[in-house]
């Protein structure tokens, strides 16, 4: 039996969505599903024995039988989609990363603060153990005084990953650090605190004709706190 009453849809039936609606049979209830392709939306309502929209303007009338919306869409649709549900009074639960622009970030706070609504971003590396007890020595000065961080990325992607996508594009996919790397990223945030000082080397160096930004990268960082850091990343390992 599930561990709650609450009740989901899922906004984008992709492969991360299949891990969601496991999850939400285990937490609460899936009543509906959404994609714009109808075939995939049917799919997966049959699947997992929901109902399929193909638009979520007629997902978020369904404001009787639903609790919380998961956004599993493209990262450039994060943003719009997130805030059509939070306006509409559901609770969101978005898939990372947030959103690939500052100001839509900020504009997903506000909405959620505006309707009284809860918004969640999924960030689960947080809730891992040893990242868990890595907080807990910093939080408790077990570390010392931390003067520099070396965050080092490697995760390879083929063309085949790219391949009839919108993955690889700036509109919808923002870019390396917001896809394979951005659950690192929110770790440095965690463990040290905003950055108020950034300057990045980036290179395309395998992927030309495939993506339209880096595959490959340098970040140079200081945080408010006095820490300075980098981040070495590439998408070719």
């Amino acid at each position: 039996m599930p561990e709650t009453n609450l009740r989901f849809a899922i906004i984008g039936c992709g492969r991360i969505a299949q891990r969601h609606a496991e999850q939400i049979k285990r937490f609460g209830h899936l009543q509906a599903v959404c994609d714009i392709l109808p075939e995939k939306a049917d799919a997966f309502a049959q699947q997992h024995d929901a109902k399929a929209f193909y638009t979520t303007e007629l997902l978020l009338l369904q404001k009787q039988s639903i609790d919380i919306i998961v956004v599993c869409t493209p990262n450039g649709l994060h943003a719009f989609n997130s805030i059509d549900a939070l306006n509409a009074n559901f609770h969101v639960l978005c898939e990372k990363p947030m959103a690939i622009k500052t100001d839509d970030c900020k504009r997903m706070i506000a909405a959620a603060e505006k309707n009284k609504k809860q918004l969640f971003i999924v960030k689960q590396n947080r809730f891992n153990p040893p990242v868990q007890a890595v907080k807990k020595l910093l939080d408790d000065n077990k570390l010392g005084k931390i003067f520099s961080v070396q965050l080092n990325c490697y995760w390879n992607r083929n063309p085949d990953y790219y391949k009839n996508s919108w993955k690889g594009t700036k509109q919808y996919d923002g870019g390396t650090l917001f896809t394979q790397f951005s659950h690192f990223i929110d770790l440095l945030y965690w463990f040290f605190g905003d950055v108020k000082n950034v300057q990045g080397i980036l290179s395309n160096a395998t992927h030309q004709n495939i993506i339209e930004f880096e595959d490959t990268g340098v970040v140079n960082l200081e945080f408010e706190n006095g820490v300075v850091g980098g981040i070495h990343y590439t998408g070719n390992r």
